[in-house]
C-alpha cells in the first residue's frame, strides 16, 4: 500500500509538471499573438485554413429628419471585426497548437496514474479485507499400535481311498467326509487320520507338505492277531477279553488296537498298541522284564536254578525270568540238599534255607 501511494504521488507530480509546462507554452504562444487590431472574422469551414477576406466597414447615416419625425432609437453601430465565436475558435486552435506535442505524454501519464490509483486502491482493499490464513501442519502420524495380522500359512492336501469305499474319514478328530475324499485345506505338518468302516477302523498318521497332496489307500478287511507269551496271558480290548484259538490267534478288524495283556498269578500286566493290516496276521510277542531271586543259607551251600549252578549261598538278586522255576540248595561237606519249586513274579523273590530245621 505504501509503495502504491508513493507511485501515485510520483505520477501525479509528473502529470502536474507536464500540465504546467503545456499551459505555460500555450500562454506564451497566445501572448505573442496579441495585437490591438480587431480580430479577424471566422471563415467558412472550407476556407478556415486560408486567410479570411477583408471586410469593408459600413457606416450607417440616418436619413434627414422629416417633419414630425417619429422618435427612433439610436442606431446600433455595426460591429467591426470577428465575432465572439470566431475568437473562441481561434483560441482553441492556438491552444491545440501549443498543447498538441504534449498530448501523448499527458495521455500516457494520465493512464498510468489511473492504473496505479485503481491498482493501489484494489491492493489496499485486498490487504485490509484479507484474513491471514494459518498454515495447518499435520501432526506426525503416530505408529500403528495394531498388531500385524497373522501371516497366511501354506496349505496342503490329502486324498483318501478305502476298500470298500464309503468309510468315514476324520482328521485330527474332526469328521471330514467319506471315501473317496480329497481335502485341500490342511495345514502343513503331521495329522492323525482315522478311517472307520463296517469291518473296522484304521488309524494312520500322515505328513502334509505345502502345495502338495498326500495319499492314503487302505483296505478295511479283518486281520489276524497272534499272541506269543512265555506264560499264559489274558488279552482284552476295551474291557472285552479276546478269544484266542489253539494257535493263540484272534480275528480282528484292521487298524489300531489297544490291547491289555494280564497274568494275575505273576502280577504281570502290560498295555500294547498294535496296528492290524487287512487280511494279514500281526504278531504280538510278550517279553516281560526279568525279576530277581535271592537265596540265603545258614550253612555253606551251593545254589542251582533250573539245573544250572548259579553260585554259593548267599545268592543275591539274581535276574530270573517270570514264571515257575526249580531251585536246589546243596549243603557243602556234610551232604544233604533241599528242592524247591517256586513261582517268580514281577516282585523280587527271596528264599531262606536252614538245614538244621526240617523243611526249612
Amino acid at each position: 500500500a505504501a509503495a502504491a501511494a508513493r507511485a501515485a504521488a510520483a505520477w501525479a507530480a509528473v502529470f502536474a509538471a507536464v500540465a504546467a509546462r503545456a499551459a505555460a507554452s500555450w500562454a506564451r504562444a497566445r501572448r505573442a499573438t496579441w495585437t490591438d487590431a480587431p480580430l479577424a472574422r471566422l471563415a467558412p469551414a472550407a476556407d478556415r485554413l486560408e486567410e479570411p477576406p477583408a471586410f469593408v466597414e459600413f457606416e450607417w447615416t440616418p436619413p434627414e429628419p422629416s417633419p414630425a419625425p417619429i422618435a427612433q432609437p439610436p442606431a446600433r453601430r455595426a460591429r467591426t471585426g470577428p465575432s465572439v465565436g470566431a475568437q473562441l475558435a481561434g483560441w482553441a486552435r492556438d491552444l491545440g497548437t501549443a498543447v498538441g506535442p504534449w498530448l501523448p505524454t499527458v495521455a500516457v501519464a494520465a493512464a498510468a496514474i489511473v492504473a496505479v490509483t485503481a491498482g493501489g486502491s484494489y491492493l489496499w482493499k485486498a490487504i485490509a479485507t484479507s484474513t491471514p490464513r494459518a498454515t495447518v501442519v499435520a501432526p506426525p502420524r503416530a505408529p500403528s499400535t495394531m498388531p500385524p495380522g497373522p501371516a497366511k500359512r501354506p496349505l496342503g492336501g490329502l486324498h483318501v481311498i478305502s476298500t470298500p469305499a464309503g468309510a468315514r474319514v476324520s482328521v485330527d478328530g474332526k469328521p471330514r467326509g467319506v471315501t473317496p475324499l480329497t481335502l485341500t485345506d490342511l495345514a502343513v505338518g503331521r495329522h492323525a487320520v482315522e478311517l472307520k468302516g463296517d469291518s473296522g477302523t484304521i488309524q494312520r498318521t500322515v505328513t502334509v507338505a505345502a502345495n502338495k497332496t498326500a495319499e492314503i489307500d487302505e483296505s478295511i478287511f479283518s486281520g489276524w492277531l497272534a499272541v506269543y507269551s512265555p506264560f499264559e496271558v489274558v488279552v482284552s480290548e476295551g474291557g472285552r477279553a479276546l478269544r484266542l484259538d489253539d494257535k493263540s490267534q484272534a480275528l480282528l478288524s484292521p487298524g489300531r488296537h489297544t490291547l491289555r495283556v494280564v497274568n494275575r498269578a505273576l502280577a504281570y500286566e502290560e498295555v500294547r498298541e498294535v496296528d492290524l493290516r487287512p487280511g494279514e496276521t500281526t504278531s504280538v510277542r510278550i517279553t516281560p522284564p526279568k525279576s530277581s531271586v535271592t537265596v540265603t543259607s545258614a550253612q555253606p551251600a551251593e545254589v542251582w536254578i533250573d539245573g544250572a549252578i548259579v553260585g554259593d549261598a548267599p545268592v543275591t538278586a539274581r535276574p530270573t525270568e517270570l514264571g515257575t522255576h526249580e531251585i536246589v540248595v546243596r549243603r557243602t561237606g556234610e551232604g544233604g540238599q533241599r528242592f524247591y519249586t517256586v513261582t517268580v513274579t514281577v516282585n523280587p523273590f527271596t528264599l531262606n534255607v536252614d538245614f538244621s530245621r526240617p523243611g526249612a
